[in-house]
Protein backbone atom coordinates (compact mmCIF):
# COMPACT_ATOMS: atom_id res chain seq x y z
CA UNK A 1 0.00 0.00 0.00
CA UNK A 2 2.94 2.02 0.41
CA UNK A 3 5.68 0.99 -1.22
CA UNK A 4 7.71 -0.24 1.91
CA UNK A 5 11.06 -1.49 2.07
CA UNK A 6 11.32 -4.50 4.62
CA UNK A 7 13.94 -6.34 5.96
CA UNK A 8 14.71 -8.94 8.70
CA UNK A 9 10.70 -10.43 8.32
CA UNK A 10 11.89 -14.01 8.29
CA UNK A 11 11.16 -16.85 11.23
CA UNK A 12 13.76 -16.54 14.16
CA UNK A 13 14.56 -12.84 12.98
CA UNK A 14 15.32 -10.47 15.81
CA UNK A 15 15.41 -7.06 14.11
CA UNK A 16 12.85 -5.79 11.60
CA UNK A 17 12.90 -2.76 9.79
CA UNK A 18 9.98 -1.11 7.87
CA UNK A 19 10.80 1.87 5.83
CA UNK A 20 6.96 3.36 3.97
CA UNK A 21 7.51 4.96 0.86
CA UNK A 22 4.29 7.21 -0.22
CA UNK A 23 0.83 5.56 -0.20
CA UNK A 24 -0.25 4.53 -3.57
CA UNK A 25 -3.20 5.51 -5.81
CA UNK A 26 -5.00 2.52 -5.37
CA UNK A 27 -7.02 1.40 -8.77
CA UNK A 28 -7.25 -2.37 -8.16
CA UNK A 29 -8.38 -4.78 -5.47
CA UNK A 30 -5.51 -5.39 -3.01
CA UNK A 31 -5.46 -8.82 -1.71
CA UNK A 32 -3.85 -10.16 1.42
CA UNK A 33 -3.60 -13.67 2.19
CA UNK A 34 -2.17 -14.54 5.56
CA UNK A 35 -2.68 -18.53 4.71
CA UNK A 36 -2.93 -19.79 8.21
CA UNK A 37 -5.50 -18.95 10.42
CA UNK A 38 -4.00 -15.29 11.04
CA UNK A 39 -6.64 -12.72 12.25
CA UNK A 40 -7.73 -10.79 9.79
CA UNK A 41 -9.01 -8.03 11.96
CA UNK A 42 -5.37 -7.18 12.89
CA UNK A 43 -4.56 -6.90 9.74
CA UNK A 44 -7.56 -4.40 8.99
CA UNK A 45 -6.58 -2.37 11.95
CA UNK A 46 -3.21 -1.58 9.49
CA UNK A 47 -4.54 -1.09 6.63
CA UNK A 48 -8.31 1.01 7.13
CA UNK A 49 -5.83 3.92 7.79
CA UNK A 50 -3.85 3.78 4.84
CA UNK A 51 -6.73 3.27 2.77
CA UNK A 52 -8.62 6.59 3.82
CA UNK A 53 -5.93 8.59 3.19
CA UNK A 54 -5.30 6.79 0.01
CA UNK A 55 -5.04 9.65 -2.76
CA UNK A 56 -8.36 8.05 -5.12
CA UNK A 57 -11.23 9.34 -5.26
CA UNK A 58 -12.47 5.85 -5.85
CA UNK A 59 -12.88 3.44 -2.86
CA UNK A 60 -10.24 1.07 -1.66
CA UNK A 61 -11.12 -2.50 -2.02
CA UNK A 62 -9.15 -4.87 0.23
CA UNK A 63 -9.65 -8.54 0.26
CA UNK A 64 -8.48 -10.05 3.07
CA UNK A 65 -8.07 -13.70 3.89
CA UNK A 66 -7.68 -15.80 6.85
CA UNK A 67 -8.96 -16.54 10.19
CA UNK A 68 -12.23 -14.49 11.05
CA UNK A 69 -12.86 -15.84 14.24
CA UNK A 70 -9.77 -17.23 15.71
CA UNK A 71 -7.80 -16.72 19.17
CA UNK A 72 -5.56 -13.76 20.01
CA UNK A 73 -7.22 -10.94 18.03
CA UNK A 74 -10.45 -9.67 17.47
CA UNK A 75 -13.34 -11.22 15.83
CA UNK A 76 -15.10 -10.19 12.43
CA UNK A 77 -18.17 -8.95 14.24
CA UNK A 78 -16.28 -6.83 16.34
CA UNK A 79 -14.50 -4.75 13.23
CA UNK A 80 -17.98 -4.68 11.82
CA UNK A 81 -20.23 -4.09 14.89
CA UNK A 82 -18.25 -2.04 17.34
CA UNK A 83 -15.14 -0.69 15.41
CA UNK A 84 -17.43 0.79 12.26
CA UNK A 85 -19.78 3.18 13.92
CA UNK A 86 -16.96 4.05 16.75
CA UNK A 87 -14.93 5.45 12.93
CA UNK A 88 -18.22 7.20 12.00
CA UNK A 89 -17.62 9.16 14.49
CA UNK A 90 -14.38 10.48 13.01
CA UNK A 91 -16.06 11.21 9.71
CA UNK A 92 -15.30 8.02 8.19
CA UNK A 93 -16.50 4.76 7.20
CA UNK A 94 -16.16 1.55 5.16
CA UNK A 95 -18.43 -1.08 3.91
CA UNK A 96 -18.07 -4.89 3.94
CA UNK A 97 -18.46 -8.77 2.69
CA UNK A 98 -18.05 -11.83 4.87
CA UNK A 99 -17.62 -14.34 2.01
CA UNK A 100 -16.39 -16.92 4.36
CA UNK A 101 -15.46 -17.71 7.63
CA UNK A 102 -12.87 -19.27 8.68
CA UNK A 103 -11.56 -21.17 12.21
CA UNK A 104 -7.97 -21.61 13.89
CA UNK A 105 -6.35 -24.05 13.18
CA UNK A 106 -7.62 -24.36 8.99
CA UNK A 107 -8.38 -20.54 8.40
CA UNK A 108 -9.57 -20.32 5.24
CA UNK A 109 -11.70 -17.16 5.75
CA UNK A 110 -12.47 -13.76 3.42
CA UNK A 111 -13.40 -10.66 3.73
CA UNK A 112 -14.06 -7.71 1.60
CA UNK A 113 -13.28 -4.15 2.87
CA UNK A 114 -14.39 -1.17 0.73
CA UNK A 115 -12.62 2.03 2.34
CA UNK A 116 -13.77 5.28 0.82
CA UNK A 117 -10.81 8.01 1.38
CA UNK A 118 -11.45 11.37 3.60
CA UNK A 119 -9.68 14.37 3.27
CA UNK A 120 -9.36 14.25 6.98
CA UNK A 121 -10.57 13.31 10.10
CA UNK A 122 -12.65 14.69 12.91
CA UNK A 123 -11.70 14.89 16.52
CA UNK A 124 -14.72 13.26 18.77
CA UNK A 125 -16.23 13.65 22.43
CA UNK A 126 -17.02 10.62 23.39
CA UNK A 127 -17.31 11.72 27.30
CA UNK A 128 -21.16 10.60 28.86
CA UNK A 129 -21.28 6.81 27.97
CA UNK A 130 -25.34 6.84 29.01
CA UNK A 131 -27.16 3.79 30.30
CA UNK A 132 -27.76 0.05 28.51
CA UNK A 133 -30.39 0.77 25.92
CA UNK A 134 -30.21 -2.99 24.16
CA UNK A 135 -27.99 -6.32 23.56
CA UNK A 136 -27.67 -8.19 20.89
CA UNK A 137 -25.69 -11.18 20.02
CA UNK A 138 -24.96 -14.22 17.94
CA UNK A 139 -23.85 -17.63 19.05
CA UNK A 140 -22.58 -20.02 16.76
CA UNK A 141 -21.30 -23.37 16.14
CA UNK A 142 -19.92 -24.14 12.63
CA UNK A 143 -18.69 -27.80 11.20
CA UNK A 144 -19.59 -31.05 13.12
CA UNK A 145 -19.98 -28.95 16.75
CA UNK A 146 -23.40 -29.68 18.20
CA UNK A 147 -25.74 -26.62 18.31
CA UNK A 148 -26.00 -27.42 22.30
CA UNK A 149 -23.03 -25.51 22.67
CA UNK A 150 -24.25 -22.24 21.07
CA UNK A 151 -26.94 -22.98 23.36
CA UNK A 152 -25.38 -22.86 26.20
CA UNK A 153 -22.56 -19.66 25.39
CA UNK A 154 -25.64 -17.77 24.61
CA UNK A 155 -27.56 -19.05 28.49
CA UNK A 156 -24.39 -18.30 30.12
CA UNK A 157 -23.86 -14.72 28.49
CA UNK A 158 -27.06 -13.75 29.57
CA UNK A 159 -26.97 -14.95 32.95
CA UNK A 160 -24.16 -13.26 33.48
CA UNK A 161 -25.18 -10.20 32.37
CA UNK A 162 -28.75 -9.88 33.75
CA UNK A 163 -26.67 -10.75 37.01
CA UNK A 164 -23.95 -7.89 36.17
CA UNK A 165 -27.06 -5.32 35.76
CA UNK A 166 -28.94 -6.53 38.70
CA UNK A 167 -25.98 -6.19 41.40
CA UNK A 168 -25.05 -2.65 40.24
CA UNK A 169 -28.82 -1.35 40.08
CA UNK A 170 -28.49 -0.63 36.20
CA UNK A 171 -31.97 -1.37 34.67
CA UNK A 172 -31.74 -4.22 32.32
CA UNK A 173 -32.07 -3.55 28.96
CA UNK A 174 -33.50 -5.87 26.03
CA UNK A 175 -31.22 -8.76 25.47
CA UNK A 176 -31.28 -10.88 22.66
CA UNK A 177 -28.75 -13.30 21.66
CA UNK A 178 -29.43 -16.15 18.84
CA UNK A 179 -28.05 -18.91 18.95
CA UNK A 180 -27.32 -20.65 15.57
CA UNK A 181 -25.28 -23.24 13.24
CA UNK A 182 -23.41 -21.35 10.50
CA UNK A 183 -24.17 -22.94 6.64
CA UNK A 184 -21.34 -25.06 5.64
CA UNK A 185 -20.60 -22.81 2.82
CA UNK A 186 -19.85 -20.00 4.95
CA UNK A 187 -17.54 -21.73 7.17
CA UNK A 188 -14.53 -23.73 7.03
CA UNK A 189 -13.24 -26.26 9.21
CA UNK A 190 -15.14 -26.43 13.33
CA UNK A 191 -16.00 -23.91 15.15
CA UNK A 192 -17.98 -21.97 18.01
CA UNK A 193 -18.00 -18.81 19.94
CA UNK A 194 -20.15 -16.06 20.56
CA UNK A 195 -20.06 -12.20 20.17
CA UNK A 196 -22.16 -9.67 22.24
CA UNK A 197 -22.96 -5.95 21.29
CA UNK A 198 -24.14 -3.03 23.55
CA UNK A 199 -25.40 -0.12 22.56
CA UNK A 200 -26.20 2.70 25.12
CA UNK A 201 -28.63 5.41 25.18
CA UNK A 202 -25.94 7.94 23.88
CA UNK A 203 -25.37 6.36 21.10
CA UNK A 204 -21.86 4.45 22.34
CA UNK A 205 -21.22 0.98 21.53
CA UNK A 206 -19.38 -1.86 23.79
CA UNK A 207 -18.65 -5.56 22.37
CA UNK A 208 -17.32 -8.84 24.06
CA UNK A 209 -16.69 -12.55 22.23
CA UNK A 210 -15.41 -15.60 23.22
CA UNK A 211 -14.33 -18.84 21.54
CA UNK A 212 -15.75 -22.48 22.35
CA UNK A 213 -15.70 -25.75 20.45
CA UNK A 214 -13.12 -27.63 23.01
CA UNK A 215 -10.71 -24.28 23.85
CA UNK A 216 -9.99 -25.54 27.85
CA UNK A 217 -10.80 -21.96 29.44
CA UNK A 218 -11.24 -21.30 32.82
CA UNK A 219 -14.00 -19.44 32.66
CA UNK A 220 -16.85 -20.13 29.67
CA UNK A 221 -17.07 -18.16 26.39
CA UNK A 222 -20.60 -16.89 27.11
CA UNK A 223 -19.36 -15.47 30.62
CA UNK A 224 -16.16 -14.02 29.13
CA UNK A 225 -18.04 -12.56 26.22
CA UNK A 226 -20.64 -10.90 28.84
CA UNK A 227 -18.00 -9.81 30.88
CA UNK A 228 -16.28 -8.11 28.44
CA UNK A 229 -19.33 -5.38 27.66
CA UNK A 230 -20.13 -5.12 31.41
CA UNK A 231 -16.70 -4.02 32.52
CA UNK A 232 -16.36 -0.59 30.88
CA UNK A 233 -20.34 0.10 31.70
CA UNK A 234 -18.92 -0.57 35.39
CA UNK A 235 -16.62 1.72 34.88
CA UNK A 236 -18.44 4.45 33.23
CA UNK A 237 -15.90 4.53 30.06
CA UNK A 238 -17.17 5.26 26.51
CA UNK A 239 -14.85 2.38 24.79
CA UNK A 240 -14.04 -1.03 25.72
CA UNK A 241 -10.69 -2.26 26.19
CA UNK A 242 -10.21 -3.43 22.80
CA UNK A 243 -11.69 -0.11 21.19
CA UNK A 244 -9.19 2.15 23.43
CA UNK A 245 -6.06 0.87 22.05
CA UNK A 246 -7.96 0.57 18.28
CA UNK A 247 -9.29 4.28 18.68
CA UNK A 248 -5.75 5.94 19.21
CA UNK A 249 -4.64 6.04 15.26
CA UNK A 250 -7.52 7.62 14.54
CA UNK A 251 -7.24 10.39 17.21
CA UNK A 252 -3.80 10.82 16.45
CA UNK A 253 -4.41 11.30 12.94
CA UNK A 254 -7.39 13.60 13.59
CA UNK A 255 -7.56 17.31 13.45
CA UNK A 256 -8.26 19.60 16.58
CA UNK A 257 -8.57 17.70 19.93
CA UNK A 258 -10.35 14.38 20.36
CA UNK A 259 -11.39 13.64 24.16
CA UNK A 260 -13.06 9.93 25.25
CA UNK A 261 -14.02 9.10 28.83
CA UNK A 262 -12.16 6.02 30.08
CA UNK A 263 -13.58 5.63 33.64
CA UNK A 264 -10.04 4.45 35.41
CA UNK A 265 -6.85 6.17 35.21
CA UNK A 266 -4.67 3.18 34.11
CA UNK A 267 -4.48 2.40 30.05
CA UNK A 268 -4.72 -0.95 29.14
CA UNK A 269 -1.08 -2.42 27.71
CA UNK A 270 -2.07 -2.44 24.27
CA UNK A 271 -3.27 1.43 24.27
CA UNK A 272 0.05 2.58 25.59
CA UNK A 273 2.09 1.00 23.06
CA UNK A 274 -0.14 2.50 20.49
CA UNK A 275 0.46 6.13 21.74
CA UNK A 276 4.03 5.17 22.66
CA UNK A 277 4.39 4.25 18.72
CA UNK A 278 2.28 7.20 17.80
CA UNK A 279 3.91 10.12 19.80
CA UNK A 280 7.34 8.82 18.53
CA UNK A 281 6.40 8.96 14.99
CA UNK A 282 4.36 12.03 15.11
CA UNK A 283 5.29 14.24 17.76
CA UNK A 284 7.25 16.94 16.06
CA UNK A 285 3.90 17.55 14.33
CA UNK A 286 2.35 18.51 17.76
CA UNK A 287 0.74 14.96 18.69
CA UNK A 288 0.23 14.78 22.28
CA UNK A 289 -1.72 12.11 24.61
CA UNK A 290 -2.77 13.05 27.81
CA UNK A 291 -4.85 11.34 30.73
CA UNK A 292 -6.61 13.52 33.08
CA UNK A 293 -9.18 13.17 35.73
CA UNK A 294 -12.95 14.92 34.36
CA UNK A 295 -15.38 16.45 37.15
CA UNK A 296 -14.53 19.19 40.09
CA UNK A 297 -11.43 19.00 42.52
CA UNK A 298 -12.27 16.31 44.82
CA UNK A 299 -15.58 14.42 43.58
CA UNK A 300 -16.08 11.53 42.17
CA UNK A 301 -15.11 11.41 38.32
CA UNK A 302 -13.92 9.31 35.44
CA UNK A 303 -11.09 9.69 33.77
CA UNK A 304 -10.50 11.28 30.38
CA UNK A 305 -7.93 9.99 27.24
CA UNK A 306 -7.13 13.51 25.37
CA UNK A 307 -5.60 13.82 22.31
CA UNK A 308 -4.19 16.85 20.37
CA UNK A 309 -4.37 14.96 17.18
CA UNK A 310 -1.96 15.85 14.15
CA UNK A 311 -4.46 16.83 11.69
CA UNK A 312 -3.01 14.91 8.60
CA UNK A 313 -4.90 16.15 5.24
CA UNK A 314 -5.52 14.04 2.01
CA UNK A 315 -4.34 16.61 -0.21
CA UNK A 316 -5.45 14.70 -3.16
CA UNK A 317 -9.27 15.09 -2.00
CA UNK A 318 -10.88 18.38 -2.18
Amino acid sequence: MCSAQVSGAYIGSTKLEFRPGPLQNFRRELIADIQTAGCICLLAQVAIPCALFSPSTDPVTLILKGGTNVPMGPPIEYLTEVLKPILNKFGADFNFTVVRRGYYPKGGGEVHLYIKPVRSLNSVNLLDPGEPVNVSGWSYVAGSVNIAEANKMASDAKRTLIDGFVKNNIPVPSINIESYREDRNMAIGNGSGINIVCNTSNDHVFGGSGLGSGRREDIAPGIIAATQVLNPILKGSCVDEHSQDQIIIFMALAQGISRVQIGEKNLTCHTETAIQVAELMLGSRGLKFSVTKGGNEGEFAPYILECHGCGLVNNSLL
